[in-house]
């Protein structure tokens, strides 16, 4: 709630990730999607079902490989690092992102699925399980699904990624399905237990300004790390 340091900014980034920029954006990208010819309607006879299986699929391992490069690479890491700043677990840190993180998620991953003829309604009804989805890995609360953290990626999985601390800040890259994290050797699951600190190391004074957010892109770790220890005092006089 309110209390929560940066919960407006994370507000002012919902607005902004949610029903402003980020939909534009999605609504521009998806109907640039539209407009791609199709050049092979090689899943012209498949069935609804067997469509929306294969692009789930398919997405989420583009998924996996393209959150663990947005940790790899430092300038994709400035961007997905706005997510990152948040160190209080709940849906609305959801939209904490920076707006030019969902183009290749949004886009490209399923340019080539539009190429082949997939069904329109395949995509739309993915996005919203995908928005319920990191809600529920974002909420603060505490859920336990047992064994099937083999299977699906939970909330408690999740939190271990957002951890401070290695291995869990290194781990759990999947968005959905749980398997790749197993197979690629990046799954962490201490069971029962949750990290004790959530955001990034040092920088637990990740501006709570939503433009520093935005422009925070053009430091690396170190000179952001700086930038922050220089501010700390007017942040912790708020």
């Amino acid at each position: 709630g309110p209390p929560r340091r940066g919960y407006a900014s994370d507000l002012l980034s919902a607005l902004v990730n949610g029903p402003g920029l980020s939909a534009l954006t999605k609504a521009v990208g998806y109907s640039v999607l539209l407009v791609v010819p199709v050049w092979h309607n090689t899943l012209e006879n498949w069935s609804w079902g067997a469509q929306f299986a294969l692009f789930f699929v398919v997405d989420d391992f583009c998924r996996y490989w393209l959150h663990r490069w947005y940790h790899k690479s430092e300038w994709l890491w400035r961007v997905h690092r706005v997510h990152h700043g948040v160190t209080k677990m709940d849906s609305l840190s959801l939209l904490r992102v920076h707006v030019l993180e969902g183009a290749v998620k949004n886009f490209l991953i399923a340019l080539p699925f539009q190429i082949m003829g997939l069904n329109h309604t395949v995509i739309a009804v993915y996005l919203v399980i995908d928005v319920l989805k990191g809600f529920w890995h974002h909420a603060n609360f505490k859920t336990y699904i047992g064994p099937l953290n083999y299977l699906i990626v939970s909330a408690e999985l999740h939190w271990w990624h957002h951890s401070a601390d290695r291995p869990g800040n290194n781990s759990n890259f999947g968005s959905k399905i749980a398997l790749w994290d197993w197979l690629f050797g990046t799954a962490y699951w201490p069971r029962g237990t949750w990290p004790e600190a959530i955001g990034v190391k040092e920088m637990e004074n990740f501006s709570t300004d939503y433009v520093r957010q935005f422009c925070s892109i053009w430091f690396d770790d170190k000179s952001l790390i700086d930038r922050l220890k220089l501010r700390r005092p007017k942040e912790q006089e708020k």
